[in-house]
């Protein structure tokens, strides 16, 4: 039974159910705190039970996240950490039936994971806190949505032990990044107990799907440990004659040939032969009105018989770790990667219908040919001492990335046009090349970090300086653009540790993030700058296992560029763009039968200062300062629960529930309304207890059809329909 409820607030609600839980969470490391000695009365106990070795990628059991290493590249406890930070399981993943990272990110505060709707697969944007969200891939930088077009890696959630998200900047730690936050993709890691799991998925879209993960020793006395993931899959999608195929491999290794040694080599191997869709409608006829009715979600807007989307994507890396003492650790990782991508499609003209049609839009066909590759190595050493009463852990690093990226483009805007609501696909002809670019960037940096504990005070402060030099050449468009920067940013932050489990914190942190490109006038861009002030409060309750955290959040990002409208491969810096908002988010055990993921988000990101123009639905021109980011929603709220009986003749037996409300949005002139939506998600699971494991997994069961964001007029995107997944899963 639980208590009353004082208030009407959703966090109030939360710390009242958390408080009749009756399960035992805590922790355990074979380090101490990354913050130094705690007072034990000022954290519950924790105990995370399990066979994997999680003591430098962070631990959870279940949903319940205890720590993670991405917020401080240290072994630091959530509640001690001056920043919000969301961590979704291997567990959550399985649980909620997730194919990717998108999907993976649906039930976590702040983060819109699908805004491109049924084209998320060929262009993942993510986005926290009206920004996009960087991914990492075990602490090492990938390819990113703001820099690069196409040549995003999108590596499947099957190969994934966790996903920690970073909210707001954090370039301290990891360099120029957006200010919105990391992604950080921590990779299945090699076991010492064996572990052997193969699969079979079938359902929507005709989906095929076999995997395996398999891991253990690879000799008598552990030293030398395994694990190998792999998958193939081929679907159809929502869209007529577009198909989706993966096939992904990831061996890993680990030798420890002492207590106090680790080296882990990780690989990564994934090629799409088929990524997915990627288009866009009208807004008339989609989410504005139509004489000729509703285009369907199901239309192809390109053609089957031209349009193409391969991807290939690899990533070998490795992590050392040696402790000298007690005081000394060092570290270094190192990750190579590569992504190509392929693509010819044809699109509509983004400015709609043809004058005078209300049903018929004109088309241009596009290729687009990329190549990133991707060097990072970050070397750290960390000492934890004491001076007098203080506890410290400070970590030192340098770290290099180095990236080459190659983009070549063509086009034809002559090409017949298309009725959509009544398509007939004509021959598309061939493009001619426009643009061949071919970037060069490097950046070094040096950070340091001191985190402190003064009894149940949590102390913690971070430096960087980054160097960071590029050259954008583009012999077709006539440029050879060279610029370096150099930037200074920092962080600090405060938390105190109430012995309840209620912990408030303060912190301040800048981001940095050098820009590739020039304006039409030949100047090159100016990287763009970010500071945030966060407030909050985090609740841990000794005894139970559930985690919650509110934050309050202003977040500022100055010299925003943008592709300039005027001038075709050009950018213009836009000026500032302002996000305020309110996390909240809960994680918990509520009984020993019934699992709870909460979160709600208030958001509120504005264009401060800009100079742009759009085109409304009237065909008016007006100002983009002052309004609204588009298709970031101001409310998103969800909830899942579990519930799992453990005891009687249907034991093994789980069903959970899902509930996903996304705002309303606007385009970039704030003049279309999109309407908000309310998606519903169901499992049902059975585990046997020996070797099977049965699930059923569907998500937007009840088939809504709805517009997922417009940015103008002529781009709007439809989500994603209905979609029921079984899958056997066999154990030994």
């Amino acid at each position: 039974m639980s208590t009353g409820v004082r208030g009407s607030t959703a966090l109030s609600l939360l710390f009242c159910l958390l408080s009749g839980s009756s399960a035992v969470y805590a922790q355990t490391s074979s380090d101490a705190p990354a913050s130094g000695t705690a007072d034990s009365s000022s954290l519950p106990p924790v105990k995370v039970s399990g066979s994997r070795d999680n003591s430098r990628v962070g631990s959870a059991d279940g949903i319940v996240p205890v720590s993670a290493v991405t917020a401080t590249k240290t072994d630091t406890p959530l509640i001690e950490t001056p920043q919000s930070v969301s961590v979704v399981t291997n567990d959550q993943m399985t649980m909620q039936g997730a194919n990717n990272v998108a999907e993976a990110l649906r039930y976590t505060s702040s983060v819109i994971s699908e805004q491109q709707g049924d084209s998320t697969s060929a262009a993942p944007y993510l986005y926290s806190r009206g920004f996009l969200l960087e991914q990492y891939l075990d602490g090492t930088r990938l390819p990113s949505t703001s820099a690069f077009g196409y040549a995003v890696p999108s590596f499947d959630a099957y190969g994934l032990e966790r996903i920690d998200v970073l909210h707001g900047p954090s370039s301290v730690l990891y360099g120029q990044a957006n200010p919105g936050g990391i992604a950080n993709l921590v990779s299945k890691r090699p076991t010492a107990d064996p572990l052997h799991e193969i699969f079979v998925t079938t359902g929507s879209h005709d989906r095929a799907e076999f995997g395996f993960d398999m891991g253990g020793a690879l000799t008598s006395d552990g030293k030398l440990t395994y694990r190998l993931t792999g998958l193939a899959s081929d679907a159809k999608t929502q869209v007529n004659g577009v198909k989706q195929s993966t096939l992904y491999i990831a061996p890993a290794i680990t030798w420890k040939p002492d207590e106090n040694t680790t080296f882990t080599v990780l690989a990564k191997y994934q090629r799409d032969p088929d990524v997915g869709y990627y288009n866009y409608v009208p807004a008339s006829g989609s989410v504005l009105f139509n004489p000729n009715g509703q285009i369907s979600s199901h239309t192809n807007v390109g053609d089957t018989d031209y349009d193409h989307h391969t991807r290939t994507q690899y990533s070998l890396g490795y992590e050392f770790e040696h402790r000298f003492d007690q005081t000394w650790t060092v570290r270094q990782n190192m990750r190579y990667t590569v992504v190509s991508d392929d693509l010819a499609n044809v699109f509509p003209y983004p400015n709609g219908y043809v004058t005078g049609s209300t049903s018929t839009v004109n088309r241009y066909s596009f290729t687009n040919q990329e190549t990133a590759r991707f060097f990072t190595v970050d070397n750290q050493a960390q000492a934890k001492f004491s001076t007098g009463p203080l506890s410290h852990t400070m970590l030192f690093g340098f770290d290099f990335q180095r990236v080459l990226y190659n983009e070549t483009v063509g086009s034809n805007f002559v090409q017949p046009s298309l009725n959509l609501f009544a398509p007939v696909y004509l021959p598309i002809s061939g493009t001619t090349t426009t643009s061949d670019d071919m970037d060069r960037m490097s950046q070094f940096g040096a950070y340091a970090q001191d985190q402190i504990a003064y009894g149940k005070w949590r102390f913690l402060v971070g430096v960087r300086e980054d160097w960071a030099r590029s050259e954008d050449n583009n012999p077709l468009q006539g440029y050879n653009i060279q610029q370096s920067d150099r930037a200074f940013t920092w962080r600090t932050g405060l938390v105190y540790l109430f012995d309840n489990g209620i912990a408030p914190y303060a912190s301040y942190s800048k981001s940095f993030n050098p820009q590739i490109g020039a304006t039409y006038s030949g100047a090159p861009l100016r990287p763009t700058t970010a500071d945030q002030y966060e407030i909050g409060v985090k609740y841990q309750p000794p005894g139970f296992n559930s985690f919650v955290t509110a934050a309050l959040f202003d977040l500022t990002e100055r010299n925003v560029s943008s592709s300039d409208p005027e001038h075709f491969g050009y950018s213009v810096q836009i000026g500032q763009v302002r996000a305020r908002g309110v996390e909240l988010e809960g994680r918990a055990a509520l009984t020993d039968n019934l699992d709870l993921i909460a979160s709600y988000t208030y958001l509120s990101s504005v264009s401060t200062e800009t100079n742009l123009t759009g085109t409304t639905v009237d065909g008016s021109t007006v100002s983009l300062q002052g309004l609204q980011t588009w298709g970031i929603p101001r409310n998103v709220a969800s909830a899942w629960l579990d519930y799992t009986l453990h005891a009687g003749t249907f034991r093994g037996l789980s069903f959970g529930g899902g509930v996903r409300y996304v705002g309303a949005s606007y385009d970039q002139t704030n003049t279309i309304h999109i309407g908000s939506r309310t998606l519903i998600d169901a499992a049902v699971r059975y585990d046997t207890g020996k070797h099977w494991l049965f699930s059923l997994n569907g998500k937007n069961l009840f088939n809504r059809t709805y517009v997922a964001s417009c940015q103008t007029y002529g781009i709007c995107h439809f989500g994603d329909g209905v979609e029921v997944l079984a899958t056997a899963r066999y154990r030994w």
